[in-house]
């Protein structure tokens, strides 16, 4: 479904692969320019960008570093025809918190947290000239359900909810809407780790037969940054088949 003319940008964070490939691709298709943010190209984003000519733009960065947080940040301020973007990079260490490595936390800390509050900021005065613009936050099912060995994590992804309820009312005078959305789990790299007695008990969880996908979490983001989302802001739409309900 197409829904917006070819001119308008989105730049996508941890586009190379998982939900932010499928939400880079869903964009595309509804017909935005896409400037996927990853430490590196992987070979499913170059096809993504074959396949859709120069409208798939690609920038390497590290939001695990300061310099490659504000690298992005200089790109995004200085895009003219900016109008979305999309908090997705993430990282998760598991581990019971008594025995968490401080390492792993600010890990944590900078690449979930930090680098999308840096990021928004210059977004904002980017769409504030516009007076238009949407940026969507992916937060996650721990931030409404507690897991053990996810500490810190889940302390990022609820942070995130609560700046991304204040944004939206400082950032709703310009036209600017700032949601989340919430994915339960994923079959996705970052969740490679968790054996399969573990992820059978976390499917259970859901109210439906229907095992969530990146392409769900995708849909939903491409709904946000679509007209009929017009008027949908400060919120967190959970994506988890009723998991967290």
């Amino acid at each position: 479904m197409s829904h917006i003319k070819v001119g308008r940008t989105v730049f996508v964070t941890g586009a190379s692969r998982g939900i932010g490939f499928e939400i880079s691709s869903a964009l595309l298709t509804s017909g935005f320019q896409v400037v996927g943010v990853a430490r590196k190209l992987t070979d499913d984003y170059a096809r993504l960008q074959e396949s859709h000519g120069g409208r798939a733009g690609f920038l390497e960065a590290d939001l695990g570093s300061r310099a490659g947080t504000h690298a992005v940040a200089k790109r995004i301020r200085a895009c003219a025809d900016l109008y979305g973007l999309v908090n997705n990079a993430g990282v998760a260490v598991g581990g019971l918190h008594a025995g968490l490595p401080q390492d792993d936390m600010d890990s944590m800390i900078t690449v979930n947290l930090m680098a999308p509050m840096v990021l928004s900021q210059a977004a904002i005065k980017a769409m504030s000239r516009r007076k238009s613009g949407r940026v969507v936050n992916i937060s996650s099912i721990c931030a409404q359900r507690p897991y053990r060995g996810l500490g810190v994590y889940t302390a990022t992804k609820a942070a995130l909810e609560g700046f991304t309820r204040v944004l939206a009312t400082e950032a709703g005078a310009w036209g600017i809407t700032v949601n989340c959305v919430a994915p339960g789990f994923v079959d996705t790299h970052m969740s490679s780790g968790i054996d399969e007695t573990t992820r059978q008990r976390i499917l259970r969880r859901g109210m439906l037969p229907h095992e969530t996908t990146s392409a769900d979490v995708a849909s939903v983001v491409d709904f946000l940054l679509s007209p009929a989302a017009s008027a949908v802001t400060a919120e967190v739409l959970r994506v988890d088949g009723g998991a967290a309900a």
